[in-house]
């Protein structure tokens, strides 16, 4: 089987996204569904592959003692559950990468990065400042 059939369909789905490649992709998935030369054509180089992964799965599964299906369903349903806290960690580093004023690496001085804020110092702290600065002045110098 020639992959000629395989190489006309790809042109042709990027002719009708108008060389959008991911919604080439999109369509030639689509079409597998309808045409099993297709797919066939185009998953043939990689069969070795698909089935040593299917084999590799399934005696993993079979020296974990996880043969049948109701056995891993069980398993399934056994795992803990996260607390709110701890499911929520993962939501909100997602929200903090698509928010507008994230800050990206190497960008954090631009304007569209979020702003980080200078913490006020305490009157103390400023004292003690002015006080070190004052007595840096007044040490005499060394002549050598």
């Amino acid at each position: 089987m020639s992959r000629d059939y395989a190489d006309k369909k790809v042109s042709e789905a990027l002719r009708l996204s108008g060389g959008n490649a991911a919604k080439a992709k999109r369509q030639i998935q689509a079409w597998f569904f309808e045409d099993p030369k297709l797919l066939l054509e185009l998953t043939r180089p990689h069969w070795n592959g698909i089935v040593a992964y299917a084999v590799d799965r399934a005696e993993q599964r079979a020296l974990r003692g996880e043969d049948d299906a109701e056995r891993r369903e069980e398993k399934r349903a056994k795992k803990p559950t996260l607390s709110s806290k701890e499911s929520s960690i993962g939501k909100e580093m997602l929200r903090s990468f698509v928010s507008e004023n994230a800050a990206q690496f190497g960008h954090e001085i631009s304007r569209s990065a979020a702003p980080t804020g200078r913490k006020v110092a305490s009157q103390t702290h400023v004292d003690a400042i002015h006080l070190m600065a004052a007595k840096s002045k007044q040490k005499p110098k060394k002549d050598r």
